[in-house]
């Protein structure tokens, strides 16, 4: 699949083990970071992670601001995908 060159992808260490769904993660970058959520791109949820894409231009920002914060009360694990 051909991936957006303005964005970035995030790896969070959250999955469908911790019954996360993809409004969960727009909900918390998009009220924590400021980033608007139909600027966030697509969102891939495995059993113990999941991917998000961010605009590359704010991707920083999201993973400084969200390592200080959680997602449905837990804490995670965010960094730019290595894949």
């Amino acid at each position: 699949m051909a991936r957006d060159a303005n964005m970035a992808r995030l790896f969070i260490s959250l999955g469908k083990k911790d019954r996360i769904r993809p409004n969960d993660i727009v909900g918390a970058i998009a009220g924590e970071t400021g980033v608007p959520g139909r600027s966030i791109g697509g969102i891939d949820i495995f059993d113990n992670f999941s991917f998000v894409d961010v605009p590359s231009k704010d991707a920083a920002h999201v993973i400084k601001v969200m390592k200080q914060n959680t997602i449905k009360g837990k804490t995670i694990n965010i960094e730019i995908s290595k894949g």
